[in-house]
């Protein structure tokens, strides 16, 4: 028992992380108790006050910068004396690292838009739809909807998900409260938007460039479910082809991994965009939507797995070198 406790002492960070991570997968808080939907809402009617038609570009990159500080500092502050009073500091980490985690509330409305394909109900799948992704979804044919549903799917988990864990473990949690606070400030001033297309600028331009490695990385972890190798060269052309490299190099491999075809013309605001085609000149089916959510689920496994022996790699060779 008291090895056992001195092992728990010894990785508390880890145990931190793990607890926090696994019950992101089994439960979420709801809306009106969620800390990144009061985020989302916050930085939402920040906008409101300082995205005015009538100030300068300039004006309007300086105040995106401040309005993010003016959020993310104090809360790193309060979280910093936090950590002077606790008992027990690793609560606080469990606490802010699964507040920050987002997987059970998306995968739950993405299984009811699975669902909801599966009965032949497109306008409901549709309207859970909508306010995941950017682009219109009345329009959608069920052909755009697959895609839209599986685009939006990954996106959402790597850079919800995966991209918290990446830079919860490279740079502790005030690194991960970062990322996860720049995330929301791109999603709620989405460039993609004429309204924000100088507002969101720099929040977009420091959100990709921490995304990069994560989606890297996911990328070979979605390589693992096909051909690594045959198909790299591939995948790289095509995410070149992509608006964005990392999402283009992200979506390919995942394109690949279930031998499907994502991109191609979507609207945003009633105008008319045309991506690249990724992937293989196979359309997604209602399967394939199926298949994606198991996929995402395996690959979130499969992380923490690797986590896992990386942190206790010394104790497990210790143990067959007969040190134990």
């Amino acid at each position: 028992m008291q090895d056992t406790l001195a092992l728990m002492e010894q990785h508390s960070v880890y145990f931190s992380f793990m607890f926090a991570a696994l019950c992101s997968f089994c439960f979420s808080l709801p809306k009106d108790l969620n800390p990144l939907s009061a985020f989302s809402l916050i930085f939402k009617q920040i906008a409101v006050k300082v995205n005015l038609p009538e100030r300068s570009d300039g004006y309007k990159r300086l105040a995106s910068l401040l309005a993010f500080s003016l959020i993310y500092f104090p809360i790193a502050l309060i979280i910093s004396q936090l950590y002077v009073v606790a008992f027990k500091p690793f609560v606080i980490d469990i606490v802010v690292v699964y507040s920050l985690l987002s997987w059970h509330d998306k995968v739950h409305v993405y299984k009811q838009i699975n669902s909801d394909l599966r009965h032949n109900s497109l306008a409901t799948a549709k309207l859970f739809l909508s306010p995941l992704t950017l682009r219109e979804t009345k329009p959608l044919s069920l052909l755009g909807t697959n895609k839209a549903t599986i685009e939006s799917l990954v996106l959402h988990l790597t850079n919800g998900w995966f991209a918290v864990i990446f830079w919860y473990l490279v740079s502790g949690l005030y690194g991960a409260l970062f990322y996860q606070l720049m995330h929301i400030c791109t999603q709620q001033w989405n460039c993609k938007l004429p309204l924000y297309k100088v507002f969101g600028q720099l929040p977009s331009f420091i959100t990709r460039l921490l995304q990069l490695p994560v989606h890297i990385l996911v990328s070979f972890t979605f390589s693992l479910y096909d051909k690594p190798i045959k198909h790299l060269f591939k995948k790289f052309k095509q995410s070149v082809d992509w608006h964005h490299f990392s999402s283009g190099l992200l979506l390919s491999s995942f394109a690949l991994s279930i031998q499907t075809q994502l991109g191609g013309v979507r609207l945003y605001e009633s105008e008319k965009v045309t991506y690249a085609n990724i992937g293989i000149n196979n359309q997604p089916t209602v399967d394939k939507v199926t298949l994606a959510i198991q996929r995402l689920g395996l690959s979130a496994w499969f992380w923490l797995i690797c986590i896992s022996l990386y942190e206790f790699f010394p104790q497990i060779v210790a143990y067959f070198n007969g040190s134990y």
